[in-house]
């Protein structure tokens, strides 16, 4: 083998070596990505599960609002239906991060 085939054969596994270390740096950082992906997508899922509660909830207090009769009730109700509002809104929001 001449020393100029040494020289390129070498090189070649220079090149082949950093070849195989980027490609192990870009599995784990799929890997990472990944698993980031899946938190997120969970965090969403939990998220959506609560604005779907606080729906129901926010429309039983509708519901209450129609059948009490005193004024005090109805600003009571009302005060509470205002917070709900804000927190379906609030969660709205995370969602759409």
């Amino acid at each position: 083998m001449t020393e100029r085939e040494r020289a390129t054969l070498t090189q070649f596994e220079q090149r082949l070596r950093l070849l195989v270390h980027n490609h192990q740096q870009a599995l784990l950082h799929i890997k990472e990505l990944t698993e980031t992906l899946e938190q997120k997508n969970r965090h969403i899922q939990e998220l959506e599960e609560r604005c779907a509660t606080l729906e129901l909830n926010y429309n039983n207090l509708k519901q209450a609002k129609v059948i009490s009769l005193s004024d005090a009730e109805i600003d009571t109700t009302r005060e509470r239906l205002t917070a709900l509002v804000r927190e379906i809104d609030r969660c709205i929001e995370s969602l759409t991060k």
